[in-house]
């Protein structure tokens, strides 16, 4: 499928694009919003029209993925048992045009040129369970919240769905922002509290290991503990516009990471309140 590049566009088409875009997936949204999980549960192959059930019903996955997606194996090609309704092919013909390419249009970020699977621009204790993908994104996303806690003064952070608390994790104890994750699964609320204990483990040791680095620390202002420098920023020095400092010495509140449960169901995980860095 060769699809879209937006790094070809000019501002205008990127945003003719962009309203294209946003005009499907409202058309579509009731099939965006399924969820595997609930095909059986919500029987949604009944919410589909009745032309498209009689032209999809009985196809195999491969057959599927031919005819849908335009991925014909080797040697095959794709036949059609049915005229399919003009809907469905008008759905199929849109999705070609809009999508984007698979092929990358730019270089490997300078982060993982040393080792593919592990971000440099976060040390070993934030990169734990994280895969190189969301390594590169919790850093980023993180950095951008880090810069507009600082441009409007707001030090609070909600992490709605937060998961396994990867991001919250990182902006509370590598960026120093006070958040407070909310997450609906119980599963992943105590999968969270566990990475909490871990990460909180790993930092002690690392710096029972570096006394030194406690005692180069300044309180933040003038009272308090130390704060733990070094532990968490990049091993190379930071690019345009990422933040010069980290934190890895949390606050009071750390040790009670996760758990926190209300009458509306498991709200998960307050990370801990870090001083700013």
């Amino acid at each position: 499928m060769p699809g879209v590049s937006a790094r070809g566009l000019s501002h205008d088409e990127r945003k003719q694009l962009a309203v294209k875009l946003t005009r499907v997936l409202t058309l579509y949204r009731s099939i965006l919003d399924a969820y595997i999980i609930e095909f059986f549960t919500d029987n949604l192959w009944a919410t589909l029209p009745r032309s498209w059930q009689e032209a999809l019903d009985g196809l195999e996955p491969p057959q599927l993925a031919t005819l849908l997606l335009g991925m014909p194996r080797d040697g095959e090609v794709a036949r059609y048992r049915s005229v399919w309704p003009l809907t469905l092919l008008a759905l199929k013909s849109t999705a070609y045009a809009l999508a984007f390419t698979r092929t990358p249009g730019f270089q490997t970020p300078s982060e993982f040129l040393e080792n593919p699977s592990q971000s440099s621009r976060l040390t070993a204790p934030f990169r734990k369970h994280v895969r190189p993908k969301k390594q590169h994104e919790i850093r980023r996303l993180g950095e951008l919240v880090k810069k507009l806690s600082d441009l409007t003064g707001c030090t609070q952070v909600v992490d709605v769905g937060s998961g396994q608390g990867h991001l919250s994790r990182f902006m509370s104890l590598g960026l120093g922002l006070t958040v407070k994750s909310i997450e609906g699964d119980q599963r992943l609320v105590e999968r969270a509290q566990r990475l909490d204990q871990e990460l909180l483990q790993a930092l002690e040791k690392e710096e029972r290991r570096k006394p030194q680095v406690r005692a180069a620390g300044a309180p933040a202002s003038g009272s308090g503990p130390p704060v733990a420098t070094g532990l968490g920023c990049p091993a190379s020095p930071p690019g345009p516009g990422e933040p010069r400092g980290c934190l890895l010495q949390p606050g009071p509140a750390a040790g009670s990471t996760g758990g926190d449960t209300d009458s509306s169901g498991p709200a998960a995980l307050p990370s801990g309140a870090g001083l700013p860095c």
